[in-house]
């Protein structure tokens, strides 16, 4: 059986390569097993995890309609699967959307290799967003406050929160943060695997950043861990709830998630005189849009701001 299979793939490729057939019969799930070990040596946890999950549920919806080849696949076929997870999975527009998007990117990596000539994603439309959660930001008032119930209630976590408010780090750049990352004399931190990116990043730190993570205890490489000084898994849980309780403790409703403080980063260095390109730049943002959608305006701010137009010709 297995020399039957080689026999047949060794002639396929032959026919790939001399273009008498244009897509791999080679079934999916092998084809999907070398695209994750292609990501996997290239990319952060974050991106991989990501992959994985629509690369199995992609599986699963190949199984229930019983194709199974990567030449079965067609728009027909993705544009079909796209409806399953809005109407029978009940995802949101987003989701659905990052399904579509990871397997365009599958395809790009077919062709890449051979596989097939076509990227079948390209001809399917994006489900229209209109059920996304509204995202928040901190005001002044609300720093100030969540800030201090958590050196009050959780005093290992004062660090993080501040960090997370202060460099825009994602939740999987942060716990992955390690010593050797962190140059203090040129007040710079490197992200070595950023999300959807192959070469590190690099991050300025004001002297506040700087004086908090000096005063971390160095407990090993890490430099974020719990309170047992254990370092935070990927699919750990214990910062969302420490900040689930001090939000909660502090009456803010303006946020719900870690992510959120990532929002209120950006919106910050707005209001610190930042032009937009400069804000793009300390987000990591590949295009200028995703910056202006993260940037918040605080009314009691604006207001002051829209008030000094009185002033003028006076």
């Amino acid at each position: 059986m297995a020399r039957d299979i080689l026999k047949s793939r060794i002639g396929e490729f032959h026919r790939l390569r001399e273009g008498l057939k244009i897509t791999s019969d080679i079934p999916y799930k092998h084809f999907s097993e070398e695209f994750l070990k292609h990501y996997k040596a290239r990319y952060g946890p974050e991106t991989v995890k990501s992959h994985t999950s629509v690369v199995h549920e992609f599986e699963r919806f190949m199984g229930l309609i019983g194709l199974m080849r990567l030449s079965d696949i067609t728009p027909a076929v993705i544009n079909r699967y796209i409806t399953y997870l809005r109407e029978v999975k009940k995802n949101k527009a987003n989701t659905c959307n990052n399904h579509l998007k990871n397997l365009r990117t599958q395809f790009s990596f077919a062709i890449k290799n051979g596989l097939t000539d076509k990227n079948p994603g390209q001809g399917c439309q994006k489900v229209e967003v209109n059920d996304a959660n509204k995202k928040g930001a901190l005001s002044q008032d609300e720093y100030q406050k969540l800030l201090k119930f958590t050196k009050r209630e959780y005093p290992s976590y004062y660090p993080i929160f501040y960090v997370f408010l202060h460099t825009g780090l994602r939740f999987t750049e942060l716990i992955s943060l390690k010593w050797q990352d962190i140059k203090f004399e040129e007040k710079v931190l490197w992200v070595m695997k950023p999300k959807g990116k192959k070469d590190p990043d690099s991050i300025s730190m004001h002297d506040g950043v700087i004086k908090v993570l000096k005063s971390i205890p160095q407990r090993g490489e890490y430099v974020f861990t719990d309170e047992q000084g254990r370092p935070f898994g990927y699919r750990s849980r214990k910062i969302i709830r420490r900040l689930q309780n001090v939000l909660k403790k502090a009456e803010i409703t303006s946020i719900r998630t870690l992510h959120e403080l990532r929002h209120t980063y950006c919106s910050y260095l707005f209001a610190v005189g930042l032009n937009p390109r400069e804000v793009q730049t300390a987000m990591r943002h590949s295009d200028l849009s995703i910056t202006e959608k993260y940037a918040h305006v605080f009314t009691p701010e604006y207001n002051k701001k829209i008030g000094r137009l009185g002033r003028i010709y006076r």
